[in-house]
């Protein structure tokens, strides 16, 4: 619980100093995941069955959660505006004992969404337009961090949600 209460202070302080509006390349060394089937967000039950299996499976395996749960989506769907047919949740693990999935050393396009989950739309396109005005490359999936949620925020619609992506250099 104190590890959980740290992270998220650190979080919190760390998501008060981001420009929403702003689009960056960050350096990401290699992370590692639990990641879990989600279903597509076509209901509500839908998306409480993949957050509930997730959590579940963590409990399963006793794993310890300092993050919020995120969102895993293939790029080839954000090019094709399927926004809603997310493959993956996750949840960062240390140790590594119980990872199943590994997020690449390399350069990352990174943007914002200050609006919560009914409009993260426009930041998946800030970011496929942003990729093409600069003939980038983007590989693999999508990555929605959340990092002010309900316990530093009132209400999902008013979440910080960091994306990115991976860039082929």
């Amino acid at each position: 619980m104190k590890q959980l209460v740290l992270e998220k202070s650190r979080i919190t302080q760390e998501a008060m100093a981001i420009d929403p509006s702003a689009i960056v390349f960050e350096e990401k060394e290699e992370e590692r995941l639990f990641v879990t089937v989600a279903k597509p967000l076509t209901d509500k039950k839908n998306i409480y069955d993949s957050i509930y299996h997730h959590y579940r499976c963590l409990q399963d395996y006793q794993i310890g959660a300092t993050h919020s749960a995120g969102w895993m989506i293939d790029t080839n769907k954000v090019y094709a505006e399927d926004y809603l047919s997310y493959d993956y949740l996750y949840t960062k693990v240390n140790p590594s004992d119980y990872a199943n999935f590994t997020i690449k050393k390399g350069t990352y396009l990174v943007a914002y969404h200050s609006a919560g989950y009914s409009s993260i739309e426009q930041s998946y396109d800030r970011l496929i337009t942003f990729a093409k005005e600069h003939n980038l490359t983007l590989k693999g999936f999508f990555y929605e961090d959340i990092l002010l949620d309900e316990l530093s925020v009132k209400g999902f619609e008013k979440y910080l949600i960091k994306l990115f992506v991976r860039m082929d250099t």
